[in-house]
């Protein structure tokens, strides 16, 4: 769930992406041999055609509302949640989880979306403002799996599952990125299939500043175990910071686009709305 006043203020933002702001002309040009179905109403804005407002709806209510139609096509948003064992720590998971409530809930006004988890294979599609639950129930039942695939080769294999788009699509990876081997294997595999792609690395802060003093790192992925102490930790930090400009760059060179979200050390504020800043900050989600 989401607090009223989230919705509230997510009501006033969509997705920032080129597909979908084509898509947007598109919902009223319905192709020959299409058919059409009712997906959702939103609040009447000047220049809405009269033959869509729902004047039962006015009756009823007083307000205008605008009917809104899509003709069945291919899914043109895709939202995609690691589940493999590092997000696990430190918080990600939940704070991942929130960020895919939050995408979900514009996600369902913006575009045909599919919900898919990386590393376990499920997926859902998310189908309005009436399958808000349903969507919900699955993000949040996306538990950080032992043993699943990791997110880089979990995201190739799903990358060889989507047609070839030629730019109409979006597809936003909620992850760590975690995993040994380069990302541009996957990276490519995107690009074969001309989608627009959003990546939002989730870390967290102990992970970019672990405490100072004797530790011990412990590699959930293959459960390897290594003792440090204080240069061990320095190189460690070097190597953290490596790793996520090496991520960053491969992404930026495959031109799709890259936003790092901190996960804060301490998640008894109000995390809905931290992560809801990050998105809005990062041009993620940008006004209507």
């Amino acid at each position: 769930m989401l607090d009223p006043r989230t919705r509230a203020l997510l009501d006033r933002y969509g997705l920032a992406s080129r597909a979908l702001s084509r898509l947007s002309g598109e919902r009223s040009a319905v192709e020959p041999g299409q058919s059409v179905e009712f997906h959702d109403y939103r609040a009447y804005q000047p220049g809405d055609e009269l033959r869509y407002v729902d004047w039962r709806v006015y009756a009823r209510t007083g307000r205008l509302y605008t009917r809104l139609y899509q003709a069945e096509r291919a899914v043109k948003l895709h939202l995609v949640l690691d589940g493999s064992a590092s997000m696990a720590l430190h918080g990600k998971a939940r704070y991942a989880r929130t960020v895919m409530r939050l995408l979900t809930y514009v996600a369902q006004r913006d575009a045909p979306t599919q919900l898919h988890l990386l590393g376990g294979g499920a997926s859902r599609p998310a189908q309005g403002r009436a399958g808000l639950r349903e969507s919900w129930r699955f993000i949040d039942e996306a538990a950080p799996t032992a043993g699943a695939t990791p997110p880089i080769t979990a995201l190739k294999r799903f990358a060889l599952t989507l047609p070839a788009l030629r730019g109409n699509a979006l597809v936003l990876v909620v992850s760590d990125l975690l995993e040994d081997g380069s990302v541009r294997p996957a990276l490519a595999a995107l690009r074969a299939r001309g989608v627009d792609v959003g990546f939002l690395q989730v870390v967290a802060e102990e992970e970019l500043d672990p405490p100072a003093g004797l530790l011990e790192l412990v590699d959930v992925e293959s459960a390897e175990k290594l003792p440090v102490g204080p240069d061990e930790v320095r190189a460690y930090k070097a190597e953290v910071r490596g790793f996520l400009a090496r991520t960053r760059s491969a992404i930026l060179q495959a031109g799709f686009k890259h936003l790092l979200l901190r996960v804060p050390a301490a998640q008894d504020g109000d995390v809905e709305r931290e992560a809801l800043a990050a998105l809005i900050r990062s041009g993620t989600l940008v006004k209507r």
